[in-house]
């Protein structure tokens, strides 16, 4: 005959005295922690989640004084269900906003939205219509380039900040070593946060596992390019021009 546990108020709700109601527990986990779950990876409000033991952490402090073994299998049963109730088709790809830490910024008629949207390329500064013009960047600029060049690294940098290859143009910033050029991939690489990436046109070529790396990236960036001719170009006209 089995006995009843009387119920301890001080339970959470997905706990019964005996075990963990899984699902349950992914449902309360969501609620305080928002997560979208795309073709198995994970999304936070600030982006994918490249290491998943932040989320591993938290389901442990919240169930290890209610679990007495095998604690470690719970913990990953536990995130596999929260990927389940998390699911999501993939993001749509928004070439008219760009995600920001404050907000969303509409291209079309220059609107700024106050809340976070769930995306897959968020950069890592706020959007401050009253910030003050950027002097010492643009006096940097002229120092480094023609005048006439300006503009247009200007609008390569625009089309930098949303997931469209309509441009269809690589940029290559050629001078002598110690003028500063690897400066602006250092602002780029501040701005756009894991948006953008470091990496090698030789590598994104010759390597499909280099090309992978630019799942879900706005921009890659390469600081030290090998002036060897590409044998081939194939892939690199695919990414640049699709």
């Amino acid at each position: 005959m089995k006995k009843n546990i009387a119920r301890n108020p001080l339970w959470p709700d997905w706990y019964n005295g005996k075990k963990i109601d899984e699902v349950q527990f992914g449902r309360a986990f969501l609620e305080q922690w928002p997560l979208k779950c795309v073709n198995g990876t994970l999304y936070t409000l600030d982006g994918p989640v490249e290491d998943e033991s932040e989320i591993k952490q938290r389901i442990l402090e919240n169930i290890e004084e209610y679990v007495t073994s095998g604690l470690s299998k719970k913990v990953t049963n536990i995130l596999e269900t929260i990927k389940l109730l998390a699911f999501s088709d993939p993001f749509p790809i928004e070439q008219d906003c760009i995600h920001l830490q404050n907000g969303v910024y509409h291209l079309p008629d220059g609107s700024f939205q106050e809340s976070r949207l769930f995306c897959q390329n968020r950069l890592s500064v706020k959007y401050d219509p009253k910030a003050a013009t950027p002097d010492r960047w643009l006096t940097f600029l002229h120092e480094l380039l023609d005048d006439a060049d300006i503009p247009t690294l200007q609008e390569y940098l625009g089309y930098c900040l949303i997931p469209s290859t309509k441009g269809q143009k690589m940029m290559i910033i050629v001078g002598r070593g110690g003028e500063g050029k690897s400066r602006i991939g250092l602002v780029l690489k501040r701005l756009m946060g894991d948006a953008a990436s470091n990496g090698s046109v030789q590598k994104v070529e010759n390597n499909r596992f280099a090309r992978a790396d630019l799942e879900r990236r706005l921009l890659m960036i390469d600081d030290d390019m090998d002036m060897n001719a590409l044998p081939k170009t194939n892939y690199i006209k695919t990414i640049v021009t699709a």
